[in-house]
């Protein structure tokens, strides 16, 4: 009896319909290929869109630095030559006094409005280093034991994290609140406002991603509507230079290698030590040299502080030999006041 065949329920065709409908049947070799065409051109556009919006931010920004160049330009980069060229002289001049006694006797110029600046001596090798040490160059203890000016708590306005969020007339100072710019007016704030005409601004911007420009643009609208106005009125206004020179100190440490992080810099951390340092005083109106002084910046701190934490201690030592260092100069200058010794840390 011979073996019964498997039997198909219903019809042949139906059954071999639904066996190939259960099979995975990939797309030709055609299709792929004709895809991947598509996605390839696809991509390429989308490239190309984005570099040409790329391409458009940048000329826009850039022409507008353009015209801010053109206007700005003549009157900032005179005014800055100059006042390099004599932290430059300064910084390679014997080291013997000059006081002009007869003009500092009708000209007084601590209660003035001036311009400041406080770089190390090897910052002032050449432009490029002195520009870019300026950023560091903040408002410190000399100044504050040296120049008599109502000037205002720099933690008394409030928070803001760009100039156009305070009012006219201010700007968002080192501690991120606004206020009126303090005087002797630290040349750091138009060194900011004004590297928008720079070679490297322009460099960034060429180079930058779509996020870099927008932040750049950004930033750019912010300085030249605040900040570049405001400098330019207080350099215009300031009625002398005064600039301090740090000399390297004895056994001073080696700068921190690259990407070590520390609470001060390098030229903070010159100022907590003793050295000597170079000041200068020159007059705007007639650019005269009325002070020329080689002075000891070392302090004594006075009084029980207990234990402190060590970037806490060197910055109260810091302000003690900002602090005995301008009282040299005002001894220097005949100022009966002057006290012998820096006032309690």
């Amino acid at each position: 009896m011979t073996d019964k065949e498997d039997r198909v329920r219903g019809l042949k065709a139906v059954q071999e319909h639904r066996e190939s409908r259960t099979k995975m049947r990939w797309p030709p070799a055609k299709y792929w290929g004709w895809a991947g065409i598509v996605l390839l051109a696809m991509s390429i556009f989308h490239y190309k869109r984005t570099l040409g919006e790329l391409d458009r931010m940048r000329a826009q920004l850039l022409s507008k630095q353009r015209v801010v160049k053109a206007e700005a330009e003549p009157k900032w980069m005179s005014l800055r030559d100059k006042l390099e060229g004599w932290t430059q002289s300064l910084a390679k001049a014997p080291t013997d006094d000059v006081i002009e006694k007869d003009a500092l006797a009708g000209w007084t110029f601590r209660d003035k409005k001036g311009v400041y600046l406080r770089i190390r001596a090897e910052d002032a090798a050449s432009p490029e280093t002195l520009r870019k040490a300026a950023k560091d160059s903040l408002r410190d203890a000399f100044t504050a034991c040296l120049a008599i000016a109502p000037n205002e708590n720099p933690l008394a306005g409030h928070e803001c994290k760009k100039s156009s969020d305070c009012a006219r007339g201010e700007h968002c100072n080192e501690q991120d609140r606004c206020s009126k710019p303090a005087q002797p007016f630290n040349l750091r704030i138009a060194y900011r406002a004004f590297s928008v005409l720079n070679d490297d601004w322009v460099r960034e911007v060429q180079e930058g991603s779509e996020m870099t420009i927008r932040a750049i643009d950004g930033t750019f609208d912010d300085l030249v509507k605040n900040d570049m106005p405001m400098a330019m009125d207080l350099v215009r206004e300031a009625q002398y230079f005064l600039v301090v020179i740090d000399e390297k100190a004895e056994n001073e440490p080696d700068p921190a290698p690259a990407g070590t992080v520390r609470p001060s810099s390098p030229a903070e951390a010159r100022q907590a030590l003793p050295h000597f340092a170079r000041i200068g005083v020159w007059r705007l109106s007639d650019d005269k040299q009325i002070l020329r002084l080689r002075r000891e910046a070392a302090g004594q701190l006075l009084g029980q502080a207990g234990v402190l934490e060590p970037d806490v201690a060197e910055a109260r030592q810091r302000q003690a030999n900002s602090c005995s260092l301008a009282i040299s100069v005002r001894q220097a200058i005949g100022d009966q006041n002057a006290a012998s010794v820096p006032p309690t840390q």
